[in-house]
């Protein structure tokens, strides 16, 4: 398959993009700055362009199969965080205008409140330290659930950690978190996960909560 990457020279975004290589697909990374994705591949093509910018968008992302995006914001605890939204707009129209239906994208656990959330996300995750952020990912959901022009995945992790692939069964479901589970997840496990959403066809317009035990 060929894969677009958005947000490829972030932690989750380079696994991401070695994640897709290392299984045989080709990978087309849409970057700001070329020179911070250190990857180099047959099989990886580096294209620089302007995130905000669609009419740039659509010839890297033309011939593709599907969408992926590890776009991130830096947590705020003061400043209105729009980068979700900003993006998946523009994305959104690149797809549609290059003819590319399939799109998975990583959100958060606790995007929107949940009477039945873990103590620490509903007391102070959410209204405290990732209030902003979380808060416009579930604005991104929002946008996507209503404009019904692609076949979305927002994928929600548990707090992300750099530890290696875990090698467990990660466990899926639709909702706000994943009872049962450790609170953290490796972003290794994470990808492979995003990656079997593509390959498989599976979650197609759902938001779905991942952990492991």
């Amino acid at each position: 398959m060929k894969i677009a990457v958005f947000g490829s020279t972030g932690p989750s975004g380079t696994l991401l993009v070695e994640e897709c290589l290392e299984n045989g697909h080709s990978v087309v990374a849409v970057v700001r700055n070329p020179d911070k994705l250190t990857i180099k591949h047959d099989n990886l093509t580096v294209v620089k362009s302007d995130i905000q910018n669609q009419d740039e968008l659509v010839a890297p992302l033309t011939g593709c199969d599907a969408v992926m995006s590890c776009l991130g914001s830096r947590v705020s605890m003061w400043s209105t965080v729009t980068l979700y939204t900003d993006t998946i707009k523009v994305i959104e129209g690149a797809m549609k205008a290059a003819g590319v239906s399939r799109f998975v994208g990583m959100a958060s656990w606790g995007t929107k409140y949940d009477a039945n959330q873990p103590f620490v996300i509903k007391y102070i995750v959410r209204p405290i330290f990732l209030k902003r952020v979380l808060l416009n990912m579930g604005q991104m959901e929002d946008y996507l659930a209503e404009s019904g022009d692609i076949d979305y995945t927002v994928v929600r992790p548990a707090q992300l950690t750099m530890d290696k692939s875990s090698g467990k069964e990660v466990q899926a479901v639709e909702g706000q978190f994943v009872p049962g589970v450790t609170y953290t997840i490796p972003r290794r496990d994470v990808v492979k996960f995003m990656l079997a959403c593509v390959v498989n066809g599976e979650w197609k317009r759902k938001f779905v909560s991942i952990g492991i035990k």
